[in-house]
């Protein structure tokens, strides 16, 4: 493990963030991390580099290339 970055996209944010789990729209990691969650489900996950954000990192979150991820998702609604 190069480096670990521990996020949570619980704090700081106005609204809250939602995608489509499964058509590629934000890092595999957070796909296949959310699989099977409950409305109302807060999940610890953790993703390696290569289900996040790999070489290339993500500089305008601050995050490094090859950083391990730690979020912590709260399932707040499905349509």
């Amino acid at each position: 493990m190069d480096r670990c970055l521990c996020v949570s996209l619980s704090r700081g944010l106005t609204q809250p963030f939602s995608w489509q789990a499964g058509l590629g729209q934000v890092i595999a990691g957070w796909d296949q991390g959310v699989l099977g969650m409950n409305v109302g489900e807060t999940r610890r996950i953790f993703i390696p580099a290569n289900m996040g954000y790999g070489p290339s990192g993500f500089p305008a979150w601050g995050i490094p290339p090859n950083a391990d991820l730690h979020f912590e998702i709260e399932l707040l609604a499905l349509q």
